[in-house]
């Protein structure tokens, strides 16, 4: 039936001589039938009227009743060659076939109207399911991949490490990272994005909250709002991450107080990210710690095409600098991303 409907031809003019065409080929069969259907002259034309008002639209079903009233009046009903029905029972049963005809003609044109609109809330619903299949089917591809990139990370920081304490921190924030994408996750237009004004901000908050009273330092965070691949956001948030928490860790020792800013603009071809602190600055070129998070961090950067610089602030202090290229290509499961290849020793 669907196939059918869509080969039937749109032209007014196509239906309308269709229309003409199905009458006059049922006034034929009538014709032929006369002695047996003498007192029926009008039962053959009710399922073409059917079958014309579901194939095209009102109008034609309309003028399908009409032309078979005429026929029926001048064909098949006492006098025979003109229009006036002379017995009042023919010209009462020739009004209740033309209500008929119109009601079937409409009903017709109704049933159609909802069978279009059942076809397409069923094309919609399972357009739908396969949206949400294939959005599954990604979580889960990164879900995998999130883990086996922690597994990697725990695994090079226990061979870096001297206690356990430094792996169950670190793990934590990147899973949190972690988390954090997955809640402000969201679909649109088949591709998997997360809000970077609303996932750094809250990254920026937690973090926040979590030295408030703990440690005299300041977090603050100015971001534009831009959406990012969701393999994007993680690699970005576990930087920006990491990058905060090393300022947390050796720009302010001894309680002392200072404030750390965070920054992601996108300016022209590129995205940059900024963190500066007020500390005290780089005072050695070995990096402090395990290393492993400045690992993870240029790995990431990398994987982002990007660059990450690390350097002392004029005044004092530090800024770290990630930059990458703004027309990021949303990439499908199977394609490299940030999400997908753990960093390497």
């Amino acid at each position: 039936m669907r196939r059918l409907l869509a080969n039937l031809p749109r032209a007014a003019w196509a239906q309308y001589g269709i229309t003409l065409l199905l009458v006059g080929l049922t006034a034929l069969l009538r014709y032929v039938l006369d002695p047996l259907l003498f007192k029926y002259p009008f039962l053959v034309f009710i399922p073409t009227i059917f079958a014309i008002s579901l194939l095209f639209d009102r109008g034609a079903g309309y003028l399908a009743v009409a032309l078979s009233g005429l026929c029926s009046a001048w064909f098949f009903m006492k006098p025979e060659g003109m229009l006036w029905i002379e017995e009042p029972g023919d010209r009462l049963a020739f009004l209740i076939y033309m209500g008929l005809g119109f009601g079937i003609a409409g009903g017709a044109h109704a049933l159609r109207r909802a069978n279009e609109q059942l076809r397409l809330s069923s094309d919609q619903l399972s357009a739908a399911n396969a949206e949400k299949d294939l959005m599954l089917h990604e979580i889960h591809h990164r879900i995998r991949n999130d883990l086996q990139q922690i597994c990697a990370q725990l695994t090079l920081a226990a061979r870096n490490s001297e206690t356990g304490q430094d792996i169950v921190n670190g793990t934590i924030e990147r899973i949190g990272v972690l988390a954090r994408v997955y809640v402000r996750l969201r679909r649109v237009e088949g591709v998997n994005i997360v809000n970077a004004k609303d996932f750094l901000e809250s990254l920026v908050e937690d973090i926040q909250i979590g030295v408030v009273g703990v440690r005299p330092v300041a977090v603050g965070a100015e971001v534009d709002d831009v959406d990012l691949d969701m393999g994007v956001a993680v690699a970005v948030g576990t930087i920006a991450n990491e990058l905060i928490t090393n300022a947390l860790k050796y720009a302010f020792p001894d309680g002392r107080p200072g404030r750390i800013d965070l920054s992601f603009r996108k300016e022209e071809t590129e995205c940059v990210l900024r963190v500066c602190d007020d500390g005290l600055g780089i005072l050695s070129d070995r990096p402090q710690g395990t290393g492993l998070g400045g690992r993870i961090m240029r790995q990431l950067a990398y994987q982002l095409r990007g660059s990450l610089d690390i350097g002392p602030r004029p005044e004092h202090g530090v800024k770290a600098t990630l930059r990458f290229p703004c027309c990021w290509e949303a990439t499908s499961p199977d394609e490299e991303d940030p999400a997908t290849n753990p960093p390497k020793a």
